[in-house]
């Protein structure tokens, strides 16, 4: 899957918010992941705030999934923006199914 400047960017900044920097593998996973979810209409600034929250509150975390759907974890405005009928932790509430 080709990954976007914007999902390398987020990877980056999960990594630099972290109190080790990760290794090339893991910012190249959280990448592909950040990638799934902008591929489906996920604001690229509420994956930023994710990959932040799971940098600095769970630094043994490495699924921005699993992050998203925690109890404390930032939330993303809901959405209905025009995506993939894809319902998913972020794309907020009003996402459909």
């Amino acid at each position: 899957m080709p990954v976007s400047p914007a999902a390398r960017a987020i990877a980056r900044h999960w990594s630099n918010s972290r109190k080790y920097p990760a290794p090339a593998v893991l910012r190249d996973d959280i990448a592909e992941q950040a990638q799934s979810h902008l591929d489906h209409g996920a604001d690229p600034d509420y994956l930023r705030r994710i990959a932040w929250w799971m940098a600095s509150e769970q630094p043994g975390w490495f699924d921005l999934s699993l992050a998203m759907q925690m109890s404390g974890a930032p939330q993303p405005d809901p959405t209905t923006a025009p995506g993939p009928n894809r319902r998913c932790p972020c794309r907020g509430v009003l996402a459909t199914a």
